[in-house]
């Protein structure tokens, strides 16, 4: 009678093996499917005094799903919107926006589209525009605001209050997309492009002004 030649700790370690490669997969799996689902992150979120305003600049990591790049490329614009929301102090927004109404709430919109004869990426924002030869540098352009003003001519801005706060995100405004496209991105999450809420940090003017 033949004895098997496994021993019995190398017969033991084969599930192990099993499960270790399984559990390998499907980690391939998931940031595959992460991949290409796209997302919005904030990497940085600041906010400075300047004059008679408070200036946010921030920065996103943005990267969107096979989909919608192939909705771009399919003559869809697409409209990114930056929000800022004030946090504090509360009593001074409520009081404001009864008095005056002062909005404690700000938007800045960028819209991205591809042009097929000239196979390039245009940015708008506002009435200005850039092109870019690739998708990746229009969303790493599109990630990126500086010297965003809001709180203009505020007692907030005017006086430098210690006590200010606010936060921002950047999203995919989905209220913008054709009717047809509007009905796709429901219920699909690959549509619903947007970033958490981040605090500001707040930056003091003489450091902004030497990181120029």
């Amino acid at each position: 009678m033949l004895k098997s030649s496994m021993t019995p700790r190398h017969a033991q370690s084969q599930p192990r093996l099993i499960k270790l490669a399984l559990f390998c997969i499907a980690s391939l799996l998931c940031a595959w499917v992460w991949a290409d689902a796209g997302d919005i992150k904030a990497q940085k979120a600041e906010a400075s005094f300047a004059d008679n305003r408070i200036e946010i600049a921030a920065r996103f990591d943005v990267s969107l799903s096979n989909d919608l790049q192939e909705a771009l490329k399919n003559g869809l614009s697409l409209t990114f919107v930056y929000e800022f929301q004030l946090t504090r102090p509360r009593i001074y927004s409520w009081y404001r926006q009864l008095s005056d109404g002062f909005g404690p709430n700000a938007m800045l919109s960028y819209q991205l589209s591809y042009h097929s004869l000239s196979r390039q990426y245009r940015l708008h924002i506002g009435s200005f525009y850039r092109n870019f030869p690739n998708v990746n540098d229009a969303l790493a352009a599109l990630g990126i605001v500086r010297n965003w003003g809001v709180l203009t001519d505020s007692n907030i801005a005017r006086d430098r209050s210690p006590d200010f706060a606010g936060k921002v995100r950047l999203k995919l405004d989905r209220s913008r997309l054709p009717k047809t496209y509007q009905l796709t991105a429901f219920g699909h999450e690959e549509w619903q492009l947007e970033s958490p809420w981040v605090d500001l940090a707040k930056v003091r003017t003489e450091d902004a002004v030497s990181n120029e």
